[in-house]
């Protein structure tokens, strides 16, 4: 609309282009929203990326539907998505929308929640042209992974067809660290001997032409589907049991609950084992803080009872809720908690300012090695200008130099105290 009205009435006049440019540029990043300052969720870059990961993510079929009538559900992801890039061009932090889409992406791949690899590329193909290859690469190395990861599983489960140590489908991703915004586990985690059975084989299939490699397992990010059978469960639920989605965390703590109850087994209850906090603590290893979020979502789900009006504490006894009934023969226990999303945002942002703060200093670095030496408001105006993944701070260039003074980098002339030399 702007484009037409600037074309058709002003002939295109530069001077209006830029005085437009700079005006939706404002808006969009300053408009009400995203001056919540305390609320990093408002932050225009992220909304964006948000935006891109409801329409690339499954189950999101009623925003991709609102393009043209008519029109294919591709063509009107494409339409959104070029829209999604009209609006990124006028982001002033796009450090924060590469970090945000990134961990939204790495989430779609390893869960399989992309609507197409088709949108995947479509996207990474508008990124590329706005911002060039080097921020791109990443996401073609992550995609590479996950192609790699199914062919090295399909090779397994043809290597271990007649050796197989479990009877269940079990399917993982070997990625590469420095690719991925994934971190290392926090806690410790006793697997099932069933799982472990799974790992075992796995692993040891792995290192037979990978032997210089080093798996490490991140069960936060792993989940799995279990059936569970409830004593007192009738309808379609008597026989085929329910399907829970569940994290390994959650399953680890579950399988505790899977065991023969009532006379010479140890067990008096005919609803199964009853457990106390500590001794799920105990068999698991996971830290106290997780065993207890688990534990209260289970009995907020009453998929669990506990002696205390079931609410989940460390001085509870646990047992299986026998009578458990739910509409939904496929339930899924294993959402994102608020706690996690608050941290995972909480980590993104120091990670955003590390790496604002390595940027900062590597383009003084090079405005400096260029001109030997400068006057304090002149460093700060170009390294502002310099830098063009976001706007960066005064303060922040200021501690930036100062860094720099600290590791030999620079130094003060000692007759005029604003002017910095280059140190070879």
């Amino acid at each position: 609309l702007y484009a037409g009205i600037l074309h058709d009435s002003f002939k295109d006049d530069p001077g209006l282009s830029k005085s437009l440019d700079r005006a939706c540029q404002a808006f969009i990043n300053e408009n009400a929203m995203c001056k919540k300052a305390e609320d990093t969720e408002a932050d225009a870059a992220r909304l964006l990326a948000t935006y891109c990961d409801t329409l690339l993510r499954k189950g999101n079929a009623n925003a991709r539907a609102a393009g043209e009538a008519g029109a294919s559900s591709e063509d009107n992801l494409e339409k959104q998505l070029a829209q999604a890039i009209c609006v990124y061009r006028y982001l002033s932090n796009f450090d924060v929308f590469h970090a945000s889409y990134v961990r939204f992406f790495a989430r779609r791949l390893v869960n399989e929640q992309s609507v197409s690899t088709h949108g995947e590329e479509t996207m990474i193909s508008l990124l590329k042209e706005v911002s060039g290859v080097d921020v791109t690469s990443r996401l073609s190395r992550m995609f590479s992974d996950i192609t790699v990861s199914k062919d090295k599983i399909d090779q397994f489960k043809e290597s271990t067809q007649n050796t197989r140590t479990f009877d269940y489908e079990f399917d993982m991703k070997v990625l590469n660290t420095a690719s991925w915004p994934f971190k290392a586990p926090e806690t410790k985690l006793k697997l099932p001997a069933e799982l472990e059975r799974a790992v075992d084989q796995y692993t040891e299939f792995f290192h037979k032409d990978r032997g210089g490699r080093r798996l490490n397992w991140l069960w936060q990010y792993s989940k799995a589907e279990i059936r569970m059978f409830f004593p007192k469960a009738t309808g379609p639920a008597a026989k085929a049991g329910y399907m829970f989605q569940v994290s390994t965390f959650q399953l680890a703590i579950l399988m505790l609950f899977n065991q023969d109850s009532g006379p010479g087994t140890g067990y008096e209850s005919a609803d199964g084992p009853t457990l106390t906090f500590d001794q799920i603590v105990a068999a698991t290893e996971l830290d106290k803080d997780i065993v207890l979020d688990e534990l209260a979502m289970f009995c907020k789900a009453r998929v669990m009872n506990s002696d205390t009006a079931n609410k989940a504490t460390e001085k509870s006894q646990y047992t299986l809720n026998s009578g458990f009934k739910s509409k939904q023969m496929r339930i899924n226990l294993s959402r994102a908690k608020k706690s996690d999303q608050k941290k995972e945002a909480k980590d993104m942002q120091r990670a955003v300012a590390v790496d604002r703060s390595a940027s900062i200093q590597a383009a003084i670095v090079r405005i400096m090695k260029a001109r030997k030496q400068l006057p304090h408001r002149e460093l700060i105006q170009a390294t502002i200008e310099n830098i063009k993944l976001f706007h960066p701070q005064v303060t922040d260039i200021k501690q930036s130099i100062d860094k720099l003074i600290d590791t030999g980098y620079l130094e003060r002339d000692e007759n005029t105290r604003d002017l910095y030399k280059y140190l070879a």
